[in-house]
Formats: structure tokens, sequence, C-alpha cells
């Protein structure tokens, strides 16, 4: 049987960081590694602003990488063509900062096994210093088509939560900077986005082989959701300590939702929800709306569900600072739709 190669993905905004940590596992595993850097031609940064949003980016010392590429089929040919190269065991595979990184792994989901690669560590590499920075920031980044034409645009926050809640270890940088009390704050909170992920400082990170072969699923972002509604749910009615003013909270209601007066209540979303998701079910169009927001941003897919498989029909979880759990559930009570003896009163 043809043996498989190892595929390790590397996330973060800092370039610099990515290729230190590149360089540690080049050192440390005996393998045969090809570096390749995803750096997409068709997206743009769009700054609002005069301060730099990667800071560090202009101080990468050394390349690490073999090569770059641009676009995700060539990126899918060249990993075909190093499945044939016998003297490469590995790929490391590093994202630009402002790729479209939820569709790149559908690339993957979708090719994998044809191209028998072994995922094994989805590694993001998150910058404590500017952390909250990249968090709320108004950059945004905008992705094109082959005609030039602008058909999406997200800010530097969500692309930036694309990767972190993707990944299965997450190693912080510049963490000296902060405080006790605010790294503290900071690691509870990235522990709840991912509360699969392994969460370690940089500097005390243990570079042993053995360590780095973790594996990751390519799709398990779909299931993180339910997962942390599961979380988020057992603890409600327990007093967690050492959570350093991190809360998280669980909405549910089988009546349906009212779209207009959602709206309204995204308007007024309190400032101590830093995350948001959602699942609302509309029964009568079949249709299930996946609502996510990370700071300002509010994003709603829409998907066709002929059957609704969850037992809510009207589904959120917050994480955030200190939130007025009470004063969340009011405004969403007036959200929604009451029904009596089948019919639906507003």
């Amino acid at each position: 049987m043809e043996k498989q190669k190892a595929l390790t993905v590397i996330t973060g905004f800092s370039l610099k960081d990515k290729c230190d940590v590149i360089r540690k596992l080049q050192r440390k595993n005996a393998n045969n590694i090809r570096v390749i850097r995803f750096r997409p031609t068709d997206v743009k940064l769009v700054v609002h602003s005069a301060e730099d949003p990667f800071p560090l980016t202009h101080f990468v010392s050394e390349a690490v990488h073999h090569l770059e590429i641009n676009t995700v089929s060539n990126l899918l040919t060249i990993l075909e063509e190093e499945c044939d190269n016998e003297h490469i065991d590995e790929i490391i595979l590093d994202i630009y900062p402002i790729s479209t990184f939820e569709s790149l792994l559908g690339s993957f989901a979708s090719q994998m096994k044809r191209l028998n690669y072994s995922p094994k560590a989805h590694i993001h590499i998150l910058n404590a210093r500017d952390f909250w920075f990249a968090y709320f920031s108004e950059h945004s980044i905008q992705t094109n088509e082959l005609n030039s034409t602008p058909t999406l645009e997200y800010t530097l926050g969500e692309a930036f939560i694309h990767q972190l809640e993707h990944a299965g270890m997450i190693y912080l940088t510049n963490t000296e900077q902060l405080s006790h009390e605010r790294l503290a704050e900071l690691t509870v909170f990235i522990q709840n986005l991912q509360p699969n992920a392994v969460v370690e400082r940089l500097h005390e990170r243990v570079w042993r082989t053995e360590n780095n072969n973790v594996g990751f699923d390519l799709e398990a972002a779909n299931y993180l959701y339910s997962h942390q509604i599961e979380l988020f749910s057992s603890r409600r009615n327990l007093n967690v300590i050492g959570q350093y003013g991190i809360e998280t909270f669980v909405y549910q209601s089988n009546s349906p939702i009212d779209f207009s007066r959602l709206e309204d209540f995204f308007s007024n979303l309190p400032n101590e929800v830093f995350r948001m998701k959602g699942r609302c079910y509309h029964s009568s169009k079949q249709e299930l709306y996946s609502i996510s927001q990370v700071g300002s941003s509010i994003q709603v897919d829409t998907t066709l569900l002929p059957i609704n498989s969850n037992h809510f029909l009207t589904e959120f979880l917050f994480i955030g600072s200190e939130m007025n759990h009470q004063e969340i559930e009011r405004m969403l009570d007036n959200c929604l739709q009451i029904t009596y003896a089948g019919k639906i009163a507003y």
C-alpha cells in the first residue's frame, strides 16, 4: 500500500512568528519536508486607517518556503505532484493571513483522499499582544473573481476567527508583554472559541516530533457549534471560577424568530458580546439561517433544509465579558413569534 504523506497546515497573521515555527518543525523532524506558501492573488486587504494591520510582517529575516502558490487549482496540482515524490515525506502548508481559508479547506476535504495525504496538524500562531486589535479591526478583506469584480468582503476579525476555529493547536506569542490577568483572560476566551484545541505559549513549547502529530479533521469546524452548545449548556447553572470575566450564554426557544425584529437586536447587540453564533429555522420556507458575529460584523448564511434536525427553532450562543444574561434573554424573547393554536402572533 502506498505510504501517505503528512500534511501540516500553519495559519496566523504574523509571518515572522510562522517562519520561526516552520524552522523549528524542520529542525526537529528528521523526515524530508517541503514548505509551500499559499498566497492567493484574488484577494486584497482594504485598509480603513493608517495603522498597519501586519506590523511584524516587515521583519521576516529568513526565507523558509520552497515555493509559493497563488491559486487553489495550482496548489492542488502541486500537492498531487508531490504525492509521487519519494524524497518528500511531509508538506508544510503556510496559509497567507488574508486567504479565503474556509473555501480552501473545502477544496482540501473533497480531494484529500484522492491525493493520499494524512492531515497531521493544523497549527495557528496567535500574537497575544495584537489579538484584540485584529479581532475588532475594521480593516476588510475583499475577494475578486477573474473579471476583477468584488464578490465578497469580510473583516480581518472574521478571517482571523475562521483560521482559529479550525485549528487543533494554538501557540501564543509575545505573551510576556501582557499582564498575568490579561493573558489569562485571553486564554480563557480562546479556549471558549475553540474548546477542542491545545493552547500553549510558544516559548514554553517542547518541540518533540511525537507532540506535533496530533491529527486534525478538515471538517471539524462543522461540528464546533454543536460542541460549544453542549459544553456551554452543561455549565449553565454552574459558578465556574478562574474565567477572568469571560462568560458564555446559550439561548434556546421552540418558537420561530421574527427576522425584522432580529435585525433590531443585531443593531443593539451589547458591547460585552465578543462572539455570537446562532441558528434559526424558518419552517414554512424550509430554510436554516446560520448567524455569525465577530466584533461589529454579522454574517447570515441560508441553507435549504427540509427537516430541522435541531430540537429548537431559535438558538444562539454568546461569548463575552460580564454579559447581562437576563437582558440578552429579554431582547431575544421580544424577537420571537409566539404560536397560539397553530397561528402565529407577533
